[in-house]
């Protein structure tokens, strides 16, 4: 009996340690292109899959329900044979101790979604080199996720992952497709990782860590501490604004957490409302509406 008890206890051990980082979910919209073999798309959407959770990422150990949770949204707009375009839309969320509510961390919209995919061909990955743009982007958005997730539970513990991503998008520059250059626009890939990279953000990513560790993680034993931990960074993000006015990165942020701020303190102190909301309306201009319904709850 008890070594049966033992080998299947090992039998857990083992799953347990070899348990990937990314519990991802893909779909592929592909409504606006039809063919006569459809069944591609059910394929791409088990490759990606089994390419995001099946990979090693990092060299950490992971807890089955230690995997980050993450979306992946794809739309195809067009195709050409082997070659497909359209954007995709990656999510991902983070527990918060304690309870049974997850925070979004991170939303981004990316509109230069173009690739080559050859049906049941495995989808090939090197850090060290430029393999194909589709492999590259999914990569480039799987360290990224990881690295939010590292920066939200240990002060700039994402370093080494944001580092990955860069030198993916520095590998990518010359042979993959749009987004990778700084010249493609203010709001791509490049520009994303080189603000996250850049000294001017730390406050964002002190951000990270003093809103999700010190700020929702500390709510469920006391509510009013972390509350105000969650205040003072968001404050300091005022800092980040005044360096990169409208910075991609920033609205990446808002787009996650926008309706999240304005929950948390909807039912706050007239005093921090009256310093906070002026602040979030200056940073994040496009939300103005939301945030002035915090003001109204008073």
């Amino acid at each position: 009996m008890f070594k049966c008890f033992s080998f299947l206890f090992f039998i857990l051990l083992s799953f347990s340690l070899k348990s990937q980082e990314l519990l991802a979910n893909v779909v592929i919209n592909h409504q606006q292109v039809q063919s006569s073999d459809d069944y591609i798309y059910d394929n791409m959407r088990k490759s990606f899959v089994e390419f995001l959770n099946n990979r090693k990422w990092t060299g950490d150990k992971f807890k089955p329900e230690e995997r980050i949770e993450c979306s992946f949204f794809v739309t195809i707009n067009d195709r050409k044979g082997n070659s497909f375009s359209g954007s995709i839309q990656v999510q991902s969320g983070r527990p918060v101790y304690g309870t049974n509510y997850k925070s979004t961390m991170f939303i981004v919209n990316d509109n230069d979604f173009d690739f080559n995919y050859v049906d049941q061909q495995p989808l090939d990955f090197n850090n060290n080199e430029f393999t194909s743009n589709l492999t590259s982007i999914l990569a480039y958005y799987a360290y990224t996720i990881i690295g939010f997730d590292y920066d939200s539970f240990g002060k700039e513990d994402g370093t080494k992952f944001f580092t990955k991503a860069f030198e993916i998008a520095t590998l990518s520059a010359n042979g993959g497709g749009i987004g990778w250059k700084s010249t493609d626009g203010s709001q791509n890939r490049y520009w994303l990782i080189e603000n996250i990279n850049n000294g001017a953000f730390k406050n964002f990513r002190d951000c990270l860590y003093k809103y999700h560790r010190e700020g929702f993680d500390v709510m469920r034993s006391n509510k009013k501490q972390g509350e105000y931990s969650i205040y003072k960074s968001l404050l300091s993000l005022e800092a980040v604004h005044k360096r990169q006015p409208s910075s991609y990165l920033l609205q990446v942020f808002f787009n996650a957490k926008s309706d999240e701020v304005v929950n948390i303190f909807k039912n706050a102190s007239s005093q921090q409302k009256e310093k906070l909301v002026p602040v979030l309306i200056k940073i994040d201009p496009g939300n103005t509406k939301k945030y002035n319904k915090i003001l109204k709850n008073n």
